[in-house]
């Protein structure tokens, strides 16, 4: 019976791929019937500067949503990369406005600042044995609150910036915009990160099966930190680019980010129970938030309308991917010879 079984097995591990790749074809093809509707609905939609306005707002949502998609492939969440986005962005402000000439080191300020944050959730989640949304959360406040402390309600106008900043933010690569490159190439190198080198593909180990993985000599504690701390880097660079596109900073850059973020991952097919998803999906969600977002504007709909759809897409994600699940566990429990023990 054990050779049928593993013939079964394999056609069920096989089903879960291609159900995970048939989530990023459906929100493709979700993107594609939301540009279609904007464009015959709105008529500025597909004019040059709205579409680059489009993607540059979904490029960093790219980056900050493949960030978060880490921690949640971990089983865990973080809700404070707002307020991350918030700090680590001020901070690079008040150091740009400081020292014009350091160049990339403020990039590195940035990054190591939301570093320094994510390793903090992490060490929260993975030592403390704080649930995750409960640290986050408090973060998420601690943060904020800590941006308002050094910021004093003070802002940070575009003429303290460096020019190259100010000027860098509408950077082209052959037509492209830069940030637009720079996000694909973080979804699809994460992509290949998490399917290639060993400690990312902990992140899934540990996401898929904590007892299993700690069983197999995995750390798990270590893989999640890992996760966490990734996390605020890559939503500290996103941060740096946030800067160098608004210009005047505020102690309230990055405010509810937290729930545009949380719809991306989960829209773009990343399970909330762990353990699989894939960025490119996430990419492809953040497209659409952004082209809803800039639609709901163009058409002067109410704001409360963008929350709405960014909490109906939370909940219907949350909802399909609750119902695939059961089905291919019902599966794998259906194949099972008969007085076979689980």
């Amino acid at each position: 019976m054990s050779g049928p079984r593993r013939l079964v097995e394999r056609a069920l591990a096989r089903l879960s791929r291609n159900t995970l790749r048939l989530r990023v074809v459906s929100v493709f093809g979700s993107f594609v019937l939301v540009t279609l509707v904007f464009a015959l609905t709105t008529p500025h939609f597909l004019t040059f500067q709205n579409l680059k306005v489009v993607a540059f707002n979904a490029s960093l949502l790219t980056i900050v949503a493949c960030a978060e998609a880490l921690v949640v492939i971990t089983r865990n969440l973080d809700v404070s990369v707002g307020s991350i986005i918030g700090l680590a962005g001020y901070v690079a402000a008040k150091f740009a406005a400081a020292y014009p000439g350091a160049g990339a080191l403020i990039a590195l300020v940035a990054i190591a600042t939301g570093l320094v944050l994510g390793l903090v959730n992490g060490l929260a989640v993975s030592y403390g044995g704080v649930p995750s949304i409960v640290a986050t959360l408090g973060t998420l406040a601690i943060f904020r609150g800590i941006t308002f402390l050094i910021g004093r309600g003070i802002e940070v106008p575009s003429g303290n910036l460096p020019r190259w900043m100010i000027q860098g933010a509408d950077a082209t690569l052959a037509g492209i915009p830069v940030v637009v490159l720079i996000a694909v190439a973080m979804a699809v190198g994460l992509t290949w990160l998490l399917h290639t080198v060993p400690i990312f593909r902990r992140v899934y180990a540990v996401g898929s099966n904590p007892g299993a993985a700690s069983f197999y000599g995995l750390r798990a504690e270590r893989v999640i930190l890992f996760a966490y701390a990734t996390c605020g880097a890559l939503v500290g660079f996103a941060a740096f680019l946030y800067v160098s596109r608004v210009g005047t900073i505020t102690v309230n850059l990055g405010r509810d980010w937290e729930l545009t973020a949380l719809a991306a991952v989960v829209l773009g097919g990343v399970s909330m129970t762990g353990g699989s998803g894939n960025l490119l999906g996430v990419l492809f969600a953040a497209l659409i938030l952004s082209s809803i977002d800039n639609g709901l504007v163009l058409a002067h709909a109410p704001e409360f309308w963008r929350m709405f759809i960014q909490g109906l897409a939370i909940v219907g994600a949350i909802a399909l991917d609750a119902g695939i699940e059961r089905r291919i566990q019902a599966l794998f429990a259906h194949a099972k010879a008969p007085g076979e023990a689980p």
